[in-house]
C-alpha cells in the first residue's frame, strides 16, 4: 500500500552500511560487511572484504584486514587489504602495510615495511605448445 515494497533494498557497494562517529569508543572485534565509516576509536582487530574508511578523528589501534581502506585518520598496526589501501594527506600510520595497490597521497605520514602482492582473482589460462594449431 502507498507505494511501499516489503522486500529489502539491495546495498549498493559504495553505500556507508555502518557508521561509528567522533567521540565513541570501540573495544574489541569488529566485524562488517559493506562499508563502514569511523571517525571515533577502535581498540582491536578489524576484518571485513568490504570497505573501511577512517575519517581525520577516526584511529584504530590493532590489526586490520579488509577489501579496501581509505584512510584519513591514525592506524597503529598492521594493515592487509586484498584490493586497495588509500593514505590522504592526513593519515598517519604506524605499522606494516600488504596490499597489492597501495596509494599514499601527499602529506601522509607512514612509519613501517610495506609489501605489494598480486595475485589474480581468476586464473590466467596457460598457454600450450600446441597453441594455433
Amino acid at each position: 500500500m502507498f507505494g511501499r515494497s516489503s522486500r529489502k533494498k539491495a546495498i549498493r557497494h559504495d553505500e556507508i552500511t555502518a557508521f561509528l562517529g567522533a567521540g565513541t569508543q570501540y573495544n574489541g572485534q569488529f566485524d562488517f560487511q559493506g562499508t563502514v565509516r569511523i571517525d571515533g576509536g577502535v581498540n582491536g582487530d578489524i576484518t571485513s572484504d568490504g570497505t573501511l574508511v577512517l575519517g581525520e578523528e577516526g584511529s584504530v589501534d590493532g590489526r586490520i584486514r579488509v577489501g579496501t581502506l581509505i584512510s584519513n585518520g591514525r592506524i597503529t598496526g598492521d594493515v592487509e587489504a586484498s584490493i586497495r589501501v588509500t593514505f590522504n594527506k592526513t593519515a598517519r600510520m604506524e605499522g606494516n602495510i600488504c596490499a597489492p595497490s597501495i596509494v599514499i597521497e601527499e602529506g601522509a605520514v607512514i612509519n613501517g615495511m610495506m609489501s605489494m602482492e598480486y595475485e589474480p582473482r581468476t586464473p590466467i589460462p596457460q598457454q600450450t605448445g600446441d597453441a594455433g594449431q
